[in-house]
């Protein structure tokens, strides 16, 4: 695993003078505009957003929260960072956004943490250790809320049942994939799981009325190349879009039947069309659930790709670039649509795009950044619950 420096550091100076009996409270405020100083009165908070921002940091072994503003701007939450060890991988929250579950890739288990509603502050669940296969990487939750699932190394996926009051995991069982289980996704309906494996196959899993994983060879498919990366379904859709990490470094997108799970093929793009090691997918629904913008990291070549999918699966006619930090890994949407957050591993920090990227803003989108732990993996945006 990498581990790389840690993150940017805040910090306040506060001083005050005392003249001619007056007390005179002058604040400094050093942020991303140095030298900003306000006489005699506090400065406002920013505005609250709608949304907290977590990543999972595994060389700080530790998470690190955020709020966001009216602007998209981060800022940390109360208690942050927050202590996560065994290198921190994996991240995913309930619907309800009550709850927020970390995988740990060498202690291979599942750590669980309730969301402060109003501060964004996490706090341990007292509950059972959940144990994983060796080596978890990416979590799914299904969209009840009632089952959770990790993507193992070892070439597994493990499941557990959630409580919803407690939060508390219960496991369910443990199931071989075709080799080493990169990422996982699960189809709006929460019937089926798609695994996108290190030996270039996308697994289909149905889920029992138990929580188990049958596994179904009508919707297997394998790209020749040697590793897919990322997978991910588009629920309204009824679409799977996936990356293709092998030597072409493509894009592939799916029709998802409904009824059986099979993935029908419709586009993939030409072998070398997109950057090297694209490693994570993210959808922009809320701000257009018809034909959505889609968002892919790519980490060796720092920076994103940008495209729109439609319901038959087809892609916009030409695809966007968009510069980012270095070794961009992960990425999320904020609940409102408005803002793009991207991990950058390379960096230790999340930048703050504007999500509706657009060919003649596509140099111009960047907002802010703010620094995390050492070297996250992923990244999670969670609704004020």
């Amino acid at each position: 695993m990498r581990v790389l420096p840690l993150g940017l550091l805040r910090g306040a100076i506060f001083s005050c003078f005392v003249f001619l009996g007056f007390c005179l409270v002058v604040f400094l405020n050093a942020g991303c505009s140095p030298g900003n100083l306000t006489l005699g009165v506090h400065s406002p908070p920013p505005p609250v957003g709608n949304a907290f921002v977590f990543t999972a940091n595994a060389g700080g072994n530790n998470i690190s929260g955020f709020s966001n503003d009216g602007a998209g701007n981060l800022t940390a939450v109360p208690g942050s960072p927050f202590s996560s060890p065994g290198q921190p991988f994996g991240l995913a929250a309930t619907p309800n956004n009550a709850f927020l579950y970390v995988s740990s890739f060498q202690n291979a288990q599942v750590t669980g943490f309730s969301i402060n509603p109003t501060t964004g502050t996490l706090t341990p669940l007292t509950c059972p250790v959940a144990s994983t296969d060796a080596q978890p990487l990416k979590i799914a939750i299904n969209p009840a809320g009632t089952l959770l699932f990790t993507a193992n190394q070892a070439g597994s996926v493990t499941g557990f049942a959630i409580n919803t009051t407690t939060g508390c995991l219960s496991a369910i069982s443990t199931t071989l994939t075709d080799s080493v289980a990169r990422g996982l996704t699960i189809d709006g309906t929460g019937q089926f799981v798609y695994v996108v494996t290190g030996g270039g196959g996308i697994d289909l899993f149905t889920i029992t009325t138990l929580g188990t994983l049958s596994r179904q060879a009508i919707g297997g498919f394998d790209s020749t190349t040697g590793t897919m990366l990322a997978v991910k379904a588009v629920p309204n859709l009824n679409v799977l879009l996936a990356t293709d990490g092998g030597s072409t470094n493509n894009l592939r997108s799916f029709i998802i039947n409904t009824t059986t799970g099979a993935l029908t093929p419709i586009v993939v793009t030409v072998a070398g069309s997109s950057p090297p090691n694209p490693s994570a997918i993210a959808v922009n629904l809320p701000a257009n659930a018809t034909t959505p913008q889609f968002y892919v990291a790519n980490t060796a070549s720092n920076n994103l790709t940008v495209n729109t999918v439609a319901a038959d699966g087809t892609s916009g006619a030409s695809s966007l670039t968009v510069p980012a930090s270095t070794g961009p890994i992960d990425l999320a949407v904020d609940p409102a649509g408005r803002f793009l957050y991207v991990a950058n591993n390379g960096a230790s920090t999340v930048t703050a795009f504007n999500a509706n990227i657009t060919a003649t803003n596509v140099n111009s989108t960047i907002i802010s950044f703010v620094g995390t732990g050492a070297a996250p993996e992923s990244i999670v945006v969670v609704a004020h619950p």
